[in-house]
């Protein structure tokens, strides 16, 4: 049965997929005016922006062909699902209230118009998204540690949720590493979800010499996240090693005596290869945790179960802060922090909304970020 699952569940989404295109198609083209050329154009254009996500993914994750193109637009798609839902629920509100108040004049002469001032309003979420997508943040946070070290300070450049292939490419790399070496912090932390699904070995060898050039005092360190499992794991592990980045997976680096990095497994460990991560607290008992002691976790569950235990600082993301307003709402119920900073007893906590995206290349409501933490140390 384990292995029908994945078959199972691409049967699912892409029925679900079919039938909410249905359902915008239907409420589309009851707006048309009597119009054959209209109609027409309606049917060709909503066929094909409804099929490029699904024919993009088969095309390369199928048969290797490249098709960010198709992803892309098929991505930007999904979004404009989102918001065509949103809006039809916004008119139903406002149709039952007139039903109860009588307030809207009569609007079956103007259903065209309503159409295309709804296509006008999701065009320029979309935009405005998508600009916002491809336009990184660079965001500085102080934070006092109270351990002593011999350090007096430690800038880490953080990024998380890349989500390097189909779509996020060389020149994104390019950018953001040039971006990291400007700001030439101590390390390099990367907190999961640095690969997509489909990742080609191609696009691996252009990055190494950009991963190469960079090179900061205490190396670049990262860690798995649900995305990496996905993708399979075992091809996912080479592309660290290729990149010359240090994968901690449940285990504990030491760096020169002066402070510590434990990168815990992913939760999805479990369920993609059947062996479950190790306790935190076993974890732990490997540690020197008299020297300051940063914890990368990819998903931030269970923040106060971590805040009892002698950890300084936890470095997660994954959450992407929903991405899409008003999806953030759902992550903050999800999650106790969703994006940004949060202390609990000793222990700081930061959760970034990630520097790629997922599916449509769209961010509403929250910003692509690199963090850097400058750290100071108790004297």
């Amino acid at each position: 049965m384990k292995n029908f699952a994945p078959i199972i569940f691409v049967s699912v989404v892409t029925i679900i997929y079919s039938l909410v295109n249905y359902f915008l198609f239907v409420k589309g083209y009851k707006l048309l005016p009597n119009n054959s050329y209209i109609k027409y154009g309606y049917i060709v254009l909503f066929l094909f922006l409804a099929t490029q996500f699904i024919i993009g993914r088969v095309a390369y994750f199928g048969y290797g062909v490249e098709s960010k193109f198709l992803l892309e637009v098929g991505g930007i798609w999904l979004a404009a699902i989102l918001y065509f839902l949103l809006l039809i629920l916004l008119g139903k509100i406002i149709f039952l209230s007139d039903k109860a108040f009588h307030f809207l004049p009569d609007l079956s002469p103007h259903k065209f118009n309503i159409l295309l001032s709804s296509i006008g309003i999701v065009l320029v979420l979309l935009f405005v998204g998508y600009i916002n997508a491809k336009i990184p943040v660079v965001k500085n946070i102080n934070l006092k540690i109270n351990k002593q070290t011999s350090l007096k300070q430690l800038k880490i450049a953080l990024v998380s949720d890349v989500h390097v292939g189909s779509i996020i490419g060389y020149k994104d790399m390019q950018k953001m590493l040039a971006s990291i070496e400007e700001q030439q912090p101590d390390i390099f932390i990367m907190t999961g979800d640095f690969i997509d699904e489909g990742v080609s070995p191609a696009l691996v060898d252009s990055l190494q010499p950009l991963f190469d050039k960079l090179q900061p005092k205490y190396g670049k360190i990262a860690i798995l996240g649900n995305h990496e499992y996905i993708n399979k794991i075992d091809k996912s592990l080479p592309v660290f090693e290729q990149l010359g980045m240090t994968l901690l997976r449940d285990s504990v680096l030491t760096i020169e005596e002066q402070f510590v990095v434990v990168g815990r497994d992913d939760y999805s460990a479990k369920q993609m290869s059947g062996v479950d991560r190790k306790n935190l607290p076993d974890l732990l008992k490997e540690v020197e945790t008299k020297l300051p002691l940063i914890l990368l976790d990819h998903q931030p569950y269970k923040l106060k179960e971590v805040a009892q235990l002698p950890v300084d600082l936890q470095l997660s993301g994954h959450t992407h802060h929903g991405q899409m307003f008003p999806l953030n709402y759902l992550t903050k119920a999800i999650f106790e922090v969703s994006w940004g900073y949060k202390k609990i007893a000793n222990t700081h906590f930061y959760v970034t909304s990630g520097y790629g995206t997922w599916g449509p290349r769209i961010r509403l409501g929250n910003r692509p970020e690199l963090v850097l933490l400058n750290l100071q140390f108790k004297d």
